[in-house]
C-alpha cells in the first residue's frame, strides 16, 4: 500500500501530538501550487490568506485601524495591501488648509451662544484648541521630515534628532487628532449616519492600538487584550514616504509581521472631515 504525506503527518502526530510536521505540509502545499498551475503572486496571496486566518488577532488588527498593507516576516509574503502601493508623500505631499480662514466660522459660533457660558459652548471651546493643536502637530511634522530628508548626506546627529522631533509630532497629530474625534462624537457633529464613520473609528483605533496602547491592545468589539505587542518604528519616519512601519510581534515570534499605515493619507482625510464641518458654522 502506498503511504502519502498525509498518512506519514497522521502517523507522526499520533506518536508525538507536539512534533514538527511544517516541512510535510508545506510539502503538499507546493504540491497543489504545480497542481493547479498558481503562479508565485497567487502563491503569495493564497499563503497570505491562510496566515491570516490563522492569526485572527492579526486580521482584527487589519479590520479596526488604518493599516494599509501587512508582511508576514515568517512566510515572507504580503497578507493584506498592494506590496507597490505608493503612499501620500510620494504621490503628493499634499497641503493643509489655511488655517486662519476658518477665524470667521468660529466668530459665528461663538456669537451664536451669546454671552452665556454652557457646556456645549465649553465643548467647541475644547474643540477649537484641539484641532489647532492636531493641525500645528502636523505641520510641524512635515517641516521636519523635509529637514530630516535634506540631512540625509549631511550632520547625523541633526538627522537624528529631526526624526526624533517627527516622532513626537506623529504622536501629537494622532492624540489630538482622536480628541477632535471625540469631541464631534459628543457634540453630535458626527453621529453613525456620518460617510466618514468607520474611517474615524479607524483613526481612533489606530491611535489606541498602534501608538497609545502598542504593548497591550485590546480588542475594541469583545474588550480582550490582542495577543500582540506593537512596536512602531520611528526610524521609518526618516524615509521619503509617509508610510510608518510597524513591527508586530506574536508570543512565539519576535517581529513576526510588519504593518504600515499612511500617518499623511491620515491626517489629510481627517483634517478634510473636520473642516468641513467647522466650514457649516
Amino acid at each position: 500500500m502506498k503511504i502519502t504525506w498525509h498518512d506519514q503527518i497522521l502517523a507522526t502526530k499520533q506518536k508525538d501530538p507536539d512534533a514538527d510536521t511544517s516541512t510535510m505540509e508545506r510539502q503538499i502545499d507546493q504540491l497543489v501550487y504545480k497542481l493547479y498551475g498558481l503562479t508565485e503572486k497567487e502563491i503569495k496571496i493564497v499563503e497570505g490568506e491562510i496566515n491570516r486566518m490563522g492569526n485572527p488577532d492579526i486580521q482584527k488588527l487589519i479590520d479596526s485601524t488604518t493599516i494599509v498593507k501587512v508582511h508576514d516576516n515568517v512566510s515572507r509574503c504580503t497578507i493584506f495591501g498592494d506590496e507597490n502601493a505608493f503612499d501620500k508623500f510620494q504621490k503628493n505631499q499634499g497641503q493643509q488648509n489655511v488655517i486662519g480662514t476658518f477665524q470667521d466660522n468660529w466668530n459665528n459660533k461663538w456669537k451664536s451662544f451669546g454671552k452665556n457660558w454652557n457646556k456645549e459652548r465649553q465643548n467647541y471651546r475644547f474643540l477649537y484648541d484641539s484641532f489647532k493643536f492636531f493641525y500645528f502637530s502636523f505641520e510641524q511634522l512635515r517641516f521636519n521630515k523635509v529637514a530630516c530628508i535634506n540631512e540625509t548626506f549631511g550632520d547625523r546627529l541633526k538627522m537624528l534628532h529631526l526624526n526624533e522631533l517627527i516622532g513626537v509630532s506623529l504622536y501629537g497629530m494622532y492624540h489630538h487628532g482622536n480628541k477632535c474625534i471625540k469631541l464631534l462624537e459628543t457634540l453630535q457633529l458626527i453621529n453613525t449616519q456620518h460617510p466618514e464613520q468607520n474611517f474615524v473609528k479607524r483613526f481612533s483605533e489606530t491611535r489606541n492600538k498602534l501608538i497609545e496602547h502598542n504593548y497591550n491592545p485590546k480588542d475594541s468589539k469583545t474588550k480582550k487584550y490582542l495577543k500582540l505587542q506593537i512596536d512602531p518604528s520611528i526610524w521609518s519616519l526618516a524615509g521619503t514616504n509617509s508610510f510608518l512601519e510597524i513591527h508586530i510581534h506574536t508570543p512565539d515570534t519576535e517581529r513576526a509581521f510588519d504593518a504600515y499605515i499612511d500617518y499623511y493619507e491620515d491626517y489629510y482625510r481627517l483634517e478634510k472631515i473636520i473642516t468641513d464641518i467647522i466650514d457649516k458654522f
